[in-house]
């Protein structure tokens, strides 16, 4: 067997540079510079405390609205009560014209009866 030394590949170019030293991330810069923090965390509460007011908002606008849609729900409703009472008298006087005409038509027989004649009931008139 070949001594492990003779399957070391091969290297054909210069050596590797050594790596850049890494530039310090966001995090690490916070945390050197205490005003960095203090800022970060007045940025970050600012922007908790806004959206918070903006719901907030929100939420009064939307009970303001179905405020709104509750009140011109009850102006129909009460429409509608106006309509269905109107419509009950309606209902009433077509009662009583129908009362009335058939009152007029049984006038309208009796006397014919009275004189001796009959009405042609289709058209309520006495032959001639």
């Amino acid at each position: 067997m070949a001594p492990a030394d003779e399957y070391q590949p091969e290297t054909t170019g210069p050596a590797a540079a050594p790596a850049a030293p890494a530039a310090p991330g966001l995090w690490s810069k916070l945390t050197d510079n205490p005003l960095l923090t203090i800022l970060g965390t007045a940025a970050v509460g600012l922007l908790i405390f806004t959206l918070t007011r903006t719901d907030n908002r929100i939420d009064r606008l939307e009970d303001r609205m179905d405020a709104g849609f509750a009140a011109v729900d009850a102006r129909f409703d009460a429409q509608d009560a106006r309509f269905d009472a109107q419509d009950a008298k309606i209902d009433e006087i077509n009662l009583k014209l129908t009362a009335l005409i058939a009152a007029l038509n049984a006038t309208d027989e009796v006397d014919a009866a009275l004189e001796g004649r009959l009405l042609d009931p289709d058209t309520a008139a006495s032959p001639g």
